[in-house]
């Protein structure tokens, strides 16, 4: 081969590599931008919620969970019957309710039935006499089934 020839064939394979590494450049930078795709296919921004809108939620939430309940502070009994006790399940709430009477020193004298919303009972008989006189007790009221929501008010018990 002569110094031309060979001149020819040293651009020729240059020109090759050239080639070659342009490829590989373009290439790899097209799997960059497909990965770059993927990923603005997969991520979205976050969108922030109204806050009226989440107050509104909470606020049902709050609602549904509401126990609005209505009971005699004091009561007068004949003995273990009550004359004058009420306790209502208020008909807005949401599910049944429980009560249970406690006296001054913390045992339980009467436990009720469920009470349904939109109901009330009127009259119970003491399951523990208390003697005559007025007792300090305490009501708790809560969810017959719905978690441990209840809560523990005064109630002045008379007996005669």
């Amino acid at each position: 081969m002569n110094r031309a020839e060979k001149k020819h064939i040293v651009v020729y394979v240059g020109i090759c590599m050239f080639f070659l590494l342009f490829m590989a450049v373009v290439s790899h930078s097209c799997g960059q931008e497909l990965e770059v795709s993927e990923y603005e296919e997969n991520v979205n921004q976050i969108e922030e919620i109204d806050a009226s809108e989440r107050q509104a939620e909470l606020n049902a939430i709050v609602e549904k969970g509401k126990m609005n309940v209505n009971y005699s502070a004091k009561a007068i009994f004949d003995g273990t019957v009550s004359e004058n006790f009420n306790v209502k399940n208020i008909k807005n709430n949401h599910y049944p309710i429980v009560f249970e009477i406690f006296d001054e020193t913390g045992d339980s004298v009467y436990v009720s039935k469920k009470i349904e919303p939109g109901y009330e009972i009127n009259q119970i008989e003491l399951e523990k006499k208390l003697s005559k006189g007025t007792h300090e007790c305490k009501i708790k009221v809560g969810y017959a089934e719905e978690g441990n929501v209840s809560s523990a008010f005064p109630l002045t018990i008379e007996v005669r």
